[in-house]
């Protein structure tokens, strides 16, 4: 069990309040993943990556989360299943410039997929098998793929139950498998689109009592560009 969340702001406006936002909800999922947790933020001069071992509040305040701004983030918090609680296995997972993977579930066919990759020259770091779905999106990318195709060959190639929150440098996008038991909320308002694994994690945002809530559909692709 972890807990994933996600913020991509259509209003300018809110730019400046992008870690101030943020932080809330990757606090509200510290019972779904108190081993570590990370965060990546995007504004106009790129993707900055904060990840360590320890609960979200901690995290956040020794890197003044809160304080920095842009229009798009992702959060995880990590209960570990199937790999060591550390640093380098905390979410997300960064294998391109601008490409953020955050996962919630587990792959039962990862290994195959590793060795793989690994085949055709791409490697994994840690044991993770979020890492492989990362790695494996950031194959598809690099071979001329689109984020949302990318993530439709997820679907093809890897066995398991997930919800998927992907993100590059213009996207935002959501996926869920087949059986859609791992828990995902989406919240979409004139000034931005929220997505958490529980929507208590959601109901401190601007406007949320109006917003359009959707719980997405398995195995559909949700996505916004900027």
């Amino acid at each position: 069990m972890c807990g994933i969340v996600g913020l991509h702001l259509k209003n300018p406006e809110l730019q400046p309040r992008l870690g101030e936002l943020l932080v809330p909800m990757l606090e509200a999922m510290t019972s779904r993943g108190p081993d570590s947790a990370g965060v990546a933020l995007y504004d106009d001069s790129g993707m900055t990556v904060i990840k360590d071992v320890g609960r979200p509040r901690e995290i956040c305040e020794r890197n003044g989360v809160a304080r920095r701004g842009g229009y798009q983030a992702v959060g995880h918090t990590r209960m570990a299943t199937e790999s060591a609680v550390t640093t380098e296995g905390a979410h997300p997972f960064t294998p391109l410039p601008g490409l953020a993977l955050v996962h919630n579930g587990s792959f039962s066919n990862h290994a195959t997929i590793r060795r793989d990759l690994a085949f055709g020259g791409i490697e994994c770091t840690t044991e993770n098998d979020s890492e492989v779905a990362a790695r494996f999106i950031g194959r598809e990318l690099s071979n001329g793929a689109d984020l949302a195709d990318a993530m439709r060959m997820v679907l093809k190639e890897f066995d398991g139950f997930f919800t998927l929150l992907v993100t590059t440098a213009t996207q935002f996008a959501v996926l869920r498998d087949s059986f859609a038991c791992k828990p995902a909320v989406i919240a979409e308002t004139d000034d931005y689109v929220a997505m958490a694994s529980e929507f208590h994690a959601l109901a401190e945002l601007p406007g949320i009592n109006t917003a359009r809530i959707v719980e997405p559909e398995p195995e559909r692709v949700y996505a916004w560009s900027r």
